[in-house]
């Protein structure tokens, strides 16, 4: 076992709710020294996330001691890919790095990409792939062989079936049902509670027992 001044401190980067579900799940993880927070919100500076992980200017980050790892805890898809490619590019000695709460179970052969969140109560089965930066949310299910491509957020309570895929940036919203083998495609919305038996086209947005398009609406 590292000795605690080898372990990464975390910049947790997203100052809200989202942000203090990664911080907790961190903290509860024991994988870094100590973590901190950052936002582009100036009223966020100088309050704290949670008790004793402090929220900095992001100008502030730089002079940071290493080992750094970063996480960008922001649940809006698209701005949690463009906050990493940005952070990245500024803070090139931190390495960004995926939490898992220990309460989720994570199966040995689930391959898991730089930049994910599990929390707590997940459930990651056999060969399951996440690829960078995606959410697995409280409870949800994620079941032997399913893909689910960067970017993407499965919500509270959402149950991913075998071998299902998951396109970049979709959402699946929370307590969600996507059976066996289907395909949700790329910026995708699945509303919550909705049953999918059929595959969700790309950039689609669709709702309901059974799963459904929403009339004039797109992901």
């Amino acid at each position: 076992m590292s000795a605690p001044s080898d372990k990464p401190l975390l910049i947790v980067f997203g100052a809200g709710g989202h942000g203090r579900v990664a911080a907790d799940a961190a903290l509860c993880s024991g994988a870094f020294r100590g973590v901190v927070a950052s936002d582009r919100n100036p009223a966020a500076w100088g309050t704290a996330l949670l008790p004793g992980v402090p929220v900095l200017a992001p100008e502030a980050l730089a002079g940071l001691p290493t080992p750094l790892a970063l996480h960008v805890a922001i649940g809006n898809n698209p701005v949690r890919r463009q906050e990493t490619d940005q952070l990245r590019a500024g803070l090139p000695q931190a390495t960004l790095s995926t939490i898992v709460h220990p309460h989720a179970s994570v199966a040995v052969t689930a391959r898991i990409a730089p930049g994910c969140l599990i929390t707590a109560q997940c459930v990651i089965g056999p060969l399951a792939e996440l690829g960078a930066g995606v959410i697995v949310n409280h409870g949800a299910v994620v079941d032997h062989d399913c893909r689910i491509a960067a970017w993407a957020h499965i919500a509270p309570g959402v149950k991913l079936g075998g071998a299902v895929r998951v396109g970049e940036a979709a959402l699946v919203g929370a307590g969600s049902t996507v059976l066996r083998n289907l395909h949700v495609g790329r910026n995708a919305t699945l509303g919550a509670g909705a049953v999918l038996l059929q595959d969700l086209p790309e950039g689609q947005a669709w709702a309901g027992v059974p799963a459904r398009p929403l009339q004039g609406a797109s992901a």
